[in-house]
């Protein structure tokens, strides 16, 4: 550890060449995400960071000449307020540095995160998941960091169980009513497919287009659907199923006609929905309960845990039995990221306020 040679990364063409060394080093980390892959962010540093006008910080740390850690970062400038965050589409994506695992992680994750505090006077770090060296790390800070409200994102290990059979039994009754169900409502003519034509990108703008009216029929806004540079992200990780890592499309269709879709990525351990999509004319054939029945085969079928992602929908938990939560945390690294940490702060603990009180009303009119 103490020979480790830190270096920062601020160019397309310096990604480039460390792309080899990237991917060796994710090789050697077993669990890691495809969002902690040299392919996430150099599609990333191009379709969305650079074009954004950030500026590219990614750390790298090397022990007796090789990788041991990879931390792509970027600073946005928020008038005079600089702001670090990870290099990602900025959209929902986990966040967490790529090191190898081995007594020294800790200490890395440490030093990584000094590094990433002198960038600016605000780190934004989305969705870090529990558990992990960064969130013990965070959680042990003060007034100088603010978290969000942990989220659940659920999701399914493949080790839990035989096969695919023994899964299927162990949910509950009424979930394999309600897909019995829907099976037998849906049409003889449907297909479920894994694909990418014209590399997907026909159906990333279906699924974009279905999900900007879900939200708007909600009255809901996303900071990052319907953006031009997420849609061009999506499109650039796009691959043919046979890649070993990358973006999948699978999709139901009756008689030719899209009727559900999801975008996954694949990473050696995990397949995980990034977005799924249903055509709510043909909402009573469930076909979103229905495509995401045949990705978990698929799933299982590959030997692959099924990670659910954000969210406490409904049909997340009925699918999944483990959870994990996740944190967003705004951390004040100048004086100029203070008053930014003092209002989240403001924020959750009205949250938690309100919380309360509704768990005392409730108390209160109990018999």
């Amino acid at each position: 550890m103490q020979d480790d040679e830190l270096c920062t990364l601020s160019s397309a063409n310096e990604l480039d060449a460390l792309a080899d060394e990237w991917n060796e080093l994710a090789a050697r980390c077993p669990g890691y995400f495809f969002s902690q892959t040299y392919r996430w962010a150099v599609a990333a540093w191009r379709h969305v960071g650079d074009p954004r006008g950030r500026t590219l910080h990614c750390l790298t740390l090397r022990a007796q000449g090789r990788p041991v850690a990879v931390w792509p970062l970027v600073v946005e400038r928020r008038g005079t307020l600089s702001v670090v965050r990870p290099l990602g589409p900025e959209a929902s994506e986990y966040c967490a540095p790529l090191i190898e695992p081995d007594s020294n992680q800790a200490a890395r994750t440490r030093r990584l995160w000094q590094e990433a505090a002198r960038l600016g006077e605000l780190a934004m770090l989305p969705n870090v998941r529990s558990g992990t060296p960064l969130a013990d790390l965070l959680a042990a800070a003060g007034l100088w960091r603010a978290p969000d409200t942990a989220s659940p994102a659920p999701f399914i290990l493949r080790s839990d169980y035989a096969d695919w059979p023994a899964y299927q039994a162990s949910l509950s009754a009424s979930m394999r009513r309600r897909m019995r169900r829907a099976r037998a409502k849906l049409p003889k003519q449907s297909v479920f497919a894994l694909e990418a034509r014209d590399s997907g990108i026909g159906l990333i703008d279906w699924m974009l287009a279905g999900k900007q009216r879900w939200l708007a029929g909600r009255g809901a806004h996303s900071d990052w659907i319907g953006r031009p540079d997420y849609r061009d992200f999506l499109a650039a990780l796009a691959t043919q199923p046979h890649d070993p890592a990358g973006a999948l499309l699978f999709a139901l269709r009756i008689d030719g006609k899209l009727i559900a879709a999801k975008l996954a990525t694949l990473d050696p351990r995990r397949l995980e929905i990034q977005m799924d999509v249903y055509d709510p004319a043909w909402s009573a054939s469930a076909p979103g309960r229905l495509l995401t029945e045949y990705c978990l085969q698929w799933a299982f079928e590959h030997g692959l845990d099924f990670d659910f992602r954000i969210g406490e929908e409904t049909y997340k938990l009925d699918w999944a039995p483990h959870s994990c939560d996740v944190v967003t945390w705004y951390v004040a690294t100048g004086w100029r990221g203070l008053p930014v940490v003092a209002r989240r702060r403001a924020v959750l603990w009205s949250w938690q306020l309100k919380s309360l009180l509704r768990r005392l009303l409730r108390r209160g009119r109990a018999p």
